[in-house]
């Protein structure tokens, strides 16, 4: 698909299983983004990952370090109804083991990249848990700016967005 300096994204195959279910199932990654996902949940996660792939050509897509493989986590875009509207959402989530080495940050600007330069895509938008401080600087990094608050997960979610720069106002 695509790449940043350290990292390789692609398409979710079935020999992610394992790193997938490990990530979701770790309460300490999980803790602003949903409940842990079990198995089953995960599965099911897959599925509609291949269906998004399918039926819009975008999707979450596994990080990988470029020099072997080695699974670092998730990053991609979903389609997602916000106050009766369609955004195409956009977010991450890393294996613990990635913490602390700039993984977040080069993959959502790699993401955001391949979204407007390859994708065309005219607008990002991400629901961050407003104490998750980390990925919020990663958003206002990017550029994306709050645009209100929603409940989501049975809590209040932030809603930051971003507009494609190269996407001209029609007057």
């Amino acid at each position: 698909m695509f790449s940043s300096d350290r990292l390789h994204f692609r398409e979710i195959t079935e020999k992610d299983r394992e790193s997938l279910e490990e990530l979701f199932s770790d309460p300490d990654v999980m803790r602003f983004a949903d409940v842990t996902k079990t198995n089953r949940e995960t599965g099911e996660w897959m599925e509609q990952s291949y269906r998004d792939y399918r039926s819009f050509g975008v999707g979450f897509w596994v990080a990988e370090k470029r020099g072997n493989g080695e699974f670092v986590g998730q990053c991609g875009f979903r389609p997602q109804k916000i106050k009766g509207q369609i955004h195409m959402g956009f977010g991450y989530l890393l294996a613990r083991t990635a913490w602390g080495n700039g993984y977040g940050k080069e993959a959502a600007y790699a993401c955001r990249n391949f979204a407007f330069e390859q994708l065309a895509i005219d607008e990002l938008t991400s629901i961050i848990h407003p104490q998750n401080i980390p990925s919020i600087k990663i958003a206002r990094a990017l550029g994306m700016e709050k645009q209100g608050r929603i409940c989501k997960h049975r809590q209040r979610m932030d809603v930051y967005s971003l507009k494609n720069p190269a996407c001209r106002k029609v007057t």
